[in-house]
């Protein structure tokens, strides 16, 4: 009776001791942080470049290209309109693994239009906060004057006649 118990407590803890390993026995410094017991935050790359979003109705990335800038703090989303004049760029802030992508065709006209959202799937997402840029097509042409989109329900945004500037939507 009492080797059994002895045999059963050995694999305890030869399982334990495999699963309890997470440090790399090369190197005992602990990555990300310094003498003074904070921890580093990662910066980007300076070499890194921004991701490149194609100008055709229903492409997509997750990321923001260069000439959208910086979004201000608390962004929702934004949109800006493109060298192509039926065609504007959407951003919405959310998860990398399940980006909020617009439909590919706005509606609407007279300077207004509306980008529209399907319903989100079922499944797991990370929690992390990340922009999605989308390219969306006009109804029509808008023209010479300033243009109001609505970005599902995110918000409004004008964007002015002649500008390429993102307008952002803020929490």
């Amino acid at each position: 009776m009492r080797a059994p118990l002895i045999a059963a407590g050995a694999v305890l803890a030869l399982l334990l001791t495999a699963c309890g390993g997470g440090t790399d026995a090369g190197d005992d410094t602990t990555a990300g942080s310094d003498d003074t017991g904070s921890t580093a935050v990662a910066t980007p790359d300076p070499s890194e470049s921004a991701p490149t979003l194609d100008l055709t109705a229903g492409a997509t990335i997750v990321g923001l290209p260069a000439e959208l800038g910086t979004p201000p703090t608390g962004a929702a989303a934004g949109a800006a309109r493109t060298s192509d004049d039926g065609l504007i760029t959407v951003v919405t802030f959310g998860s990398s693994t399940c980006p909020q992508v617009p439909d590919p065709q706005a509606t609407g006209a007279d300077g207004t239009v509306t980008v529209s959202f399907p319903e989100p799937t079922d499944g797991p997402c990370t929690l992390d906060y990340v922009p999605a840029s989308s390219v969306v097509a006009l109804p029509e042409s808008p023209g010479d004057g300033d243009l109001t989109v609505t970005i599902g329900d995110w918000g409004t945004v004008t964007l002015p006649a002649g500008s390429t500037e993102a307008v952002w939507v803020t929490d």
